[in-house]
């Protein structure tokens, strides 16, 4: 691995947790006892520009290729420059249990700033804070501050791959009655998932639920038969929750991944993304949050 790619790996009396300094990237996070409750490929690539698969990619300024005046807008890199930037570790902060990384405008290109607030002569301004708790529950939570003097709109997205025994004998509750926007269809149709379990039978599961904020659905617990396990997401400052999994067919096109490892993880994201985006003033500040813990 390049010198530059520094992992850093936090242990103590509750759990141990690896983290990458190339997008903040959380690898690893297991509890004592208990295999890692994040899933990656069995070989990871650290390559500048492009992403790490698994762990925690923090999505922002924008979700997939971003969204304005109620269109997709083809912006890049897709899913926005955080998870492809190297992030500042603050090491005064951070203990054995805690880690914070901080990234502002001086890390991003001139041409992301210019994006993020639709003009090249009053480019975006922001800071942005990272912070982790690693023990017996997980934290995450991304603070992003308009440090400028141009308001902007950003997406965001906690995008976690949940380490499962196999996809196809996984149920995820707490979003029944909630709507949703299907993206594996054309125009992404909206519907309202049943009053029952989410389920998996090897096709792809793309998700954009309104969950939370005044819809609530603000807890998802992951039930994993396999590993005999339940993982319990909450979060907060968060309006979406995205579940994906790519299925047999995207899962194994996939480049960085081998064959079948699709079925070892699910995604489920704390997310503002699409209308739900996020709009800051000057001197304005937002915060997304997610907590897991295993039973």
């Amino acid at each position: 691995m390049n010198d530059c790619f520094i992992s850093r790996d936090f242990v103590n009396d509750d759990a141990k947790a690896t983290i990458s300094d190339y997008g903040a990237h959380v690898l690893e996070w297991a509890p004592n006892g208990q295999p890692s409750v994040l899933w990656h490929p069995k070989a990871i690539h650290f390559s500048a520009g492009t992403a790490i698969r698994g762990g925690i990619p923090v999505i922002f300024p924008w979700f997939n290729s971003g969204f304005d005046n109620g269109h997709i807008a083809g912006k890049k890199p897709k899913h926005g420059f955080g998870r492809i930037s190297f992030w500042h570790y603050d090491k005064d902060a951070s203990t054995d249990a805690f880690a914070r990384y901080t990234l502002g405008s001086a890390d991003a290109h001139p041409d992301w700033l210019a994006t993020l607030s639709g003009s090249a002569e009053r480019p975006a301004a922001f800071s942005a804070t990272y912070e982790v708790r690693c023990g017996a529950e997980f934290q995450a939570s991304l603070t992003v501050t308009n440090t400028g003097d141009v308001p902007f709109t950003y997406e965001s997205a906690l995008h976690t791959y949940f380490a499962i025994g196999d996809i196809e004998h996984v149920q995820i509750s707490g979003l029944g009655g909630a709507e949703f926007l299907d993206t594996t269809l054309d125009d992404d149709p909206k519907r309202v998932q049943p009053d029952k379990p989410i389920t998996f039978d090897g096709s792809m599961v793309d998700r954009i639920y309104f969950a939370g904020g005044e819809n609530g659905h603000d807890v998802v617990r992951i039930l994993d038969e396999r590993l005999g396990r339940m993982i319990t997401v909450g979060k907060s400052g968060s309006k979406n929750t995205v579940v994906w999994n790519p299925g047999e067919d995207a899962g194994d096109a996939i480049g960085d991944m081998e064959a079948g490892e699709w079925r070892g993880f699910v995604c489920v994201e704390a997310a503002n993304c699409r209308g739900n985006a996020t709009t800051l003033n000057p001197g304005e500040s937002a915060a997304l949050s997610q907590i897991v813990h295993v039973e």
